[in-house]
């Protein structure tokens, strides 16, 4: 059967094709500007270059004055100067700050069209030796800290009317025990109650263009991650079971921080318009037992 161009089945074949935006079109952020809490160091950090990459300006969150001076002192260096990044300290727990963070977003940049929570803190502890204190402060920082932000950040955006794109950091350890043997129960909580302000965020500004989604990783190789260790305060015998937990070979191989930074961005783009309300699993299959390694039997504990 011959091509018809007037055939009602290829003319709307045609509708379809020239309504699609130019894929490099949806896969930029070419002109917006963005926050990323925690965005001085780690997960933060790659997210951050890899907005500016795509064509964004933005500003990092973060309350270490050191990271400022090595973050921005790194990006100038690839030639992202000022008119491009900027640094507002900011403790994400303080609504105090928050609201300056947006304010101070404002006037440098004149928008907020993208918020991504990268903001964090964890130790270890087994959860029968883990003081309440430590508990609450995980919970502060890493569920508290991403409220705040998802609450003011919003907040701008329905007021300047601005169809935004929220990414949420949580962590594939709210239902998977890591590290093996555990010491981590106030951030599993912490990134599980993400997942959950996540869904309930996405219902109620769905109604305002405003789409958010969480991307919750496995472990990647930080600077955090090599300075985050037990509590202090531990018998020595506690101590050493969880080193030795942490030490036993973990069930796939650690990955590159932007590998995640990768998935971030894209959930910022308009190439997610479709997305709002989940949770995406960069963790390269170990959320379903997809895993090159596992624990030696040797290496378990023994049974009393």
């Amino acid at each position: 059967m011959a091509f018809d161009s007037n055939n009602p089945s290829v003319k709307m074949l045609q509708g379809d094709l020239q309504q699609m935006p130019p894929l490099e079109e949806i896969f930029s952020v070419k002109g917006k500007v963005a926050i990323v809490t925690g965005g001085s160091s780690g997960l933060g950090f790659n997210v951050t270059a890899r907005l500016l990459q795509g064509g964004a300006n933005v500003v990092m969150a973060s309350f270490s004055e050191q990271e400022k001076e090595n973050a921005l002192g790194v990006l100038e260096e690839a030639g992202y100067g000022p008119d491009r990044v900027q640094f507002c300290k900011t403790n994400v727990t303080s609504e105090e700050d928050l609201q300056n963070l947006v304010d101070f977003t404002d006037k440098t940049f004149g928008a907020i069209d993208i918020l991504v929570t990268c903001a964090a803190t964890w130790s270890y502890a087994q959860i029968y030796n883990l003081p309440k204190e430590e508990f609450e402060k995980a919970v502060g920082v890493n569920l508290t800290g991403t409220f705040l932000s998802v609450k003011y950040v919003s907040k701008y955006m329905i007021d300047h009317e601005i169809e935004g794109k929220m990414c949420l950091v949580s962590s594939n350890c709210a239902w998977l025990p890591y590290p093996v043997f555990g010491g981590y129960a106030h951030y599993a909580a912490s990134k599980g109650g993400v997942v959950a302000l996540t869904i309930e965020a996405a219902k109620e500004l769905k109604r305002y263009g405003i789409r958010v989604n969480t991307v919750a990783p496995g472990g990647m190789a930080t600077e955090g991650a090599t300075k985050n260790l037990v509590i202090d305060g531990l018998s020595e015998e506690d101590e050493d079971e969880l080193y030795d937990g942490i030490s036993t070979p973990q069930l796939d191989e650690i990955k590159s921080v932007d590998s995640v930074a990768r998935v971030v961005y894209t959930m910022c783009t308009d190439f997610t318009d479709g997305i709002t309300g989940e949770k995406i699993v960069p963790d390269n299959g170990m959320t379903h037992n997809i895993v090159k390694y596992q624990p030696e039997i040797s290496e378990f504990p023994e049974d009393d």
